[in-house]
């Protein structure tokens, strides 16, 4: 089984659109971050000293969405991505990057896109998320559409999508709180269910630079919850061994019945943690850990187990966000940001 490991090494290249063909590297670079995000589209910065009008080629020729730029981990490739901005100063060039779902935030529904009753019917809602993605990557695919990757989430329901009405990834970051997740993994969109990608090895104390903690909090608790959409009302638990506890949710995007019970099934669910092992958000991974840094995708879950308090919980979580910095000198730190399963953070 693989450790995370610490990185020797990054190297950075600024490639073509496609992320095909390589126009240079960056070697002098003094920073770079880069993260992972479910339900969201993530971001990387790399920082380079400026070091005089002859080192500028490639930095001067590159162009926000003409250019991507590509992470290498040790010779692995962990991030890509389009660049959004390119910040030149005296000091030093700061060259800021998405993730490939950004260009859905530049896609405009260009026609109907029917799952209604009146339409083509209701259907899984990963295989509308999947319709939604690739009517955007259609209109100008940045070799992004051959590697798309769905996994249907069981969960039925009806959408409408009108013409000029809103973008691809306004649409599809509505669906993914109905019952959809996504994220990025190089040039790949996943798109899958509220399901569990993968389940890593477990995780203990001495697996995090930080400590661990157990959480009794009954502020979020839900016992039952009722979800009000356009025209339909979806409702989920009852009384719980500590009494009701019911929440109300106002969703006028949600047009369906199942989406609304979905909805609703989920709050309940969420609220039902009065004890959870709690991994603060950003919390550091030690080189020990035994996952490989491309095991770590946003929506797999962690088990994590902590036996150094008053009050010993094992919990399996679920991997909200990875985010990784590097500097020459100081070295690589790994962090993540878990929640419980069935928790969108």
């Amino acid at each position: 089984m693989p450790n995370l490991g610490c990185a020797e090494e990054y190297a950075i290249a600024v490639m073509d659109r496609e992320g095909r063909v390589q126009q240079g590297e960056l070697a002098n670079a003094a920073a770079a971050m880069w993260e992972r995000l479910l339900d969201d589209t993530s971001e990387a910065t790399v920082t380079v000293p400026y070091q005089g009008p002859d080192c500028c080629g490639l930095l001067a020729d590159a162009n926000p969405w003409c250019n991507e730029l590509a992470l290498y981990r040790d010779g692995l490739l962990v991030w890509q991505g389009p660049i959004e901005t390119i910040d030149y100063g005296r000091e030093n060039t700061v060259i800021t990057a998405k993730d490939v779902t950004a260009w859905l935030a530049h896609r405009v529904i260009k026609t109907l896109i029917d799952y209604s009753a009146a339409g083509a019917g209701p259907a899984d809602l990963v295989t509308i998320a999947e319709a939604l993605v690739r009517h955007g990557l259609g209109q100008d695919d940045p070799a992004v559409e051959q590697y798309l990757l769905t996994r249907l989430s069981g969960v039925s329901g009806e959408r409408r999508y009108e013409s000029n009405g809103s973008t691809v990834y306004d649409e599809l970051a509505e669906l993914a709180r109905t019952g959809v997740d996504f994220t990025a993994l190089g040039r790949r969109i996943i798109l899958a269910g509220e399901m569990p990608l993968a389940r890593l090895a477990q995780l203990g104390d001495d697996h995090f630079a930080g400590e661990l903690r157990v959480i009794k909090d009954g502020k979020q608790s839900a016992t039952a919850a009722t979800v009000v959409g356009k025209g339909v009302t979806g409702t989920a638990g009852g009384v719980g061994p500590c009494g009701l506890l019911e929440t109300l949710a106002n969703e006028q995007e949600i047009l369906d019945q199942a989406s609304a019970t979905a909805e609703a099934e989920a709050i309940v669910q969420a609220g039902t943690f009065p004890i959870r092992l709690q991994v603060p958000d950003g919390s550091q991974l030690v080189p020990e850990a035994p996952v490989g840094i491309n095991e770590l995708i946003p929506g797999v879950i962690i088990p994590v187990i902590s036996t150094e308090t008053c009050f010993d919980l094992a919990a399996d979580l679920r991997l909200k966000r990875l985010q990784v910095s590097f500097e020459p000198e100081a070295g690589e730190r790994v962090a993540v940001s878990l929640v419980p399963v069935g928790v969108e953070g």
